[in-house]
């Protein structure tokens, strides 16, 4: 059984000629669109590559998984890597809420070790001083825009929003002066403002740092970008987490915080 997303990618180009003409389509599909998989019933891929249900579940199995569900959790843990579990003492007795508060407390404690002073240095640094950053993102996207967009603001910066392809954002987008930058957010398959606004940004010479919910998301491969961690047991990622990241974010590019050296923004 291919154990994580990128043996399985490997395990169906490695094995594409030994497979039949219907696991063939499904193989090509399921590389094609490996993000997409945690997010797809067995007859949704089925309907896309042509081929049965059934052809879908024994399919995972031959691969050594239990069934489809089995690998759609294999290709999740590598989209939205887990936060380590914390008990706090005296918590299993805690109230189902005291438990959700917990839970958000860890989600932010581990967000804030894995993505602090050293993950996000190099973020605040090519934001710098620019002017003016495009926030860029679309979908459950707009409420981490939004707050990004009201911290900028307050610290002085100036910031635009762009959550849509329309004729404005367009626009907007192509307008970005080489002086600007891009901060982008994108979560799930919900990338096409991000992507194009980092398009944008690459062509004037911009930075675009990026914020993503998964390692498996095409704008995850850019070295400004980071992967904000889910909370255990999520389907999706911690909405928690990834706002604090954004706070710390606007805390390193406030005015005050541009006079102190790089690594000890956030400290």
């Amino acid at each position: 059984m291919p154990p994580d997303a990128h043996a399985l990618e490997e395990r169906l180009r490695r094995d594409y000629e030994r497979f039949s003409p219907a696991q063939q389509a499904l193989a090509r599909y399921l590389s094609d669109h490996l993000a997409d998989i945690p997010l797809m019933s067995a007859h949704e891929i089925a309907r896309a590559s042509h081929c049965s249900p059934a052809t879908v579940v024994r399919f995972a199995q031959s691969l050594g998984y239990a069934g489809y569900p089995e690998m759609q959790i294999i290709v999740r843990r590598a989209q939205r890597p887990g936060l380590p579990i914390r008990r706090s003492p005296g918590s299993g007795g805690d109230s189902g809420l005291a438990r959700e508060l917990i839970a958000d407390r860890n989600a932010v404690e581990t967000a804030a070790e894995r993505l602090g002073s050293p993950g996000l240095a190099p973020l605040i640094a090519a934001l710098g001083t620019r002017s003016p950053i495009l926030l860029a993102g679309e979908g459950h996207a707009r409420p981490v825009l939004i707050l990004l967009q009201q911290r900028l603001a307050a610290s002085g910066r100036a910031a635009h929003l762009v959550t849509e392809l329309d004729a404005v954002g367009r626009i907007t987008l192509d307008a970005l002066p080489v002086r600007g930058a891009v901060l982008a957010v994108a979560l799930g398959r919900e990338t096409r403002v991000a992507e194009a606004a980092v398009m944008a940004a690459r062509s004037v010479g911009a930075p675009a740092p990026t914020l993503v919910d998964s390692a498996l998301s095409p704008l995850a491969r850019s070295s400004l970008a980071r992967v904000v961690p889910a909370d255990p047991g999520e389907a999706g990622p911690s909405i928690v987490a990834m706002v604090a990241v954004a706070q710390a974010l606007t805390r390193g590019l406030a005015p005050a915080a541009r006079t102190l050296p790089v690594a000890a923004v956030g400290a």
